[in-house]
C-alpha cells in the first residue's frame, strides 16, 4: 500500500482527535463556585484581596467576547449531546462493565503518557523550563518504570504532572480567547482554543510513527476508556443542570481560564474538555 503523505497524515489526526472529544462530552463540577472562590489566598490578607480583585478583573475581560454566535452553537451542542447519549454512551457502558474501574484508570494514565509531546513542547512555549524538566523526567520514568505509562511512579517520587496545550500557549503571551465556539465533534471551544487544538493535533508524534489503522484504534480505544470515566458524573451534571448549554458554557470558560492562569482551581474540577486531560485520582500540580 502507497505510503500516506505527512499532510494526509495530519488531515486524518484532526479527524481523529474530532471524534475523540467525544461528541462534546463536559463535565460542570463545580461551575456554580463564585469566581472570587478560585483565587488563591495569600498568607497576607491585604494580598488574597488583590488576587481576588485581579481574578475578578482578568476572567470579566476573557469572556467579554460573550457568545454571539449562540444561535448557532445551541444547534450544535443539540446534535453532539445526542452523538453522546445514543453512540458513546451505550457503548461506554458495556465497556465499564466488562473492565474494572483500576484497569481503566491504567489505560487512561498510559493515554496520558502519550501526551508527552504536547505538554513538553508548551511548556518550552511558555518558558517554563521547571516544567518542561519535570515532564520530561516523568515522561522517562513512566515510560519505563511505570510500564509504558500504565502506572504512574513519577507522581510517588515528587515528579508532579503538569497540564499544557497550544490555546494555553497563545492564551499565557497574551491573546483573547475570542467567542465562545461549540465545535461539531470537538465540543466546547473558543477562537484560540480551536487553533491551539490543531497544532496540539500536529504535536499529537504517535500519529506520525505507527500505522494509520493502529492510529485510529488507539483513538478509538482512549475516547470510548474516556467516556466510561465520567459517565456517572456526566449523567449526574445532567439531571442538575437548567440549561445545559449555559452550564457547559460557563464551565468551559472558567475552566480554561483557570488553566492558562495556573489557578489551584484547575486541579480540582473534572475533565472532559478537548485536548485537556485531568484524573480526578491524579491532579496536576498546585
Amino acid at each position: 500500500m502507497a505510503a500516506v503523505s505527512w499532510s494526509s497524515r495530519l488531515a486524518l489526526a484532526l479527524v481523529v482527535a474530532c471524534l475523540g472529544a467525544g461528541a462534546g462530552w463536559v463535565s460542570v463540577a463545580h461551575a456554580g463556585a463564585p469566581a472570587a472562590e478560585t483565587a488563591e489566598v495569600s498568607d497576607d490578607g491585604a494580598g488574597g484581596q488583590d488576587d481576588d480583585l485581579d481574578f475578578e478583573e482578568e476572567y470579566a475581560e476573557d469572556v467579554a467576547a460573550g457568545d454571539p454566535l449562540e444561535p448557532i452553537n445551541r444547534p450544535i451542542l443539540a446534535v453532539n449531546d445526542g452523538l453522546d447519549r445514543y453512540v458513546l454512551e451505550p457503548v461506554s457502558k458495556g465497556w465499564d462493565y466488562v473492565l474494572p474501574d483500576f484497569v481503566q484508570h491504567s489505560l487512561r494514565r498510559a493515554f496520558d503518557n502519550l501526551r508527552f509531546p504536547i505538554v513538553f513542547a508548551n511548556d518550552i512555549f511558555q518558558l517554563k523550563m521547571v516544567d518542561a524538566g519535570i515532564d520530561l523526567a516523568r515522561f522517562l520514568v513512566n515510560s519505563t518504570v511505570g510500564l509504558a505509562g500504565l502506572l504512574d511512579p513519577a507522581s510517588t517520587i515528587g515528579l508532579p504532572r503538569n497540564v499544557e496545550d497550544f490555546g494555553q500557549t497563545l492564551g499565557y503571551w497574551g491573546v483573547p480567547p475570542g467567542p465562545y465556539l461549540m465545535l461539531p465533534f470537538f465540543g466546547p471551544s473558543s477562537l484560540r482554543d480551536g487553533f491551539g487544538l490543531i497544532v496540539d493535533t500536529g504535536l499529537r508524534a504517535i500519529s506520525f510513527f505507527i500505522p494509520l489503522a493502529a492510529s485510529f484504534a488507539m483513538q478509538g480505544l482512549d475516547t470510548l476508556n474516556r467516556r466510561s470515566l465520567v459517565r456517572d458524573q456526566l449523567d449526574a451534571e445532567r439531571r442538575a443542570s437548567l440549561d445545559w448549554y449555559v452550564a457547559v458554557r460557563s464551565a468551559y470558560t472558567q475552566y480554561r481560564y483557570n488553566l492558562i492562569h495556573d489557578r489551584k482551581k484547575a486541579a480540582e474540577d473534572y475533565d472532559y474538555f478537548p485536548g485537556l486531560e485531568i484524573d480526578t485520582d491524579r491532579p496536576m500540580q498546585e
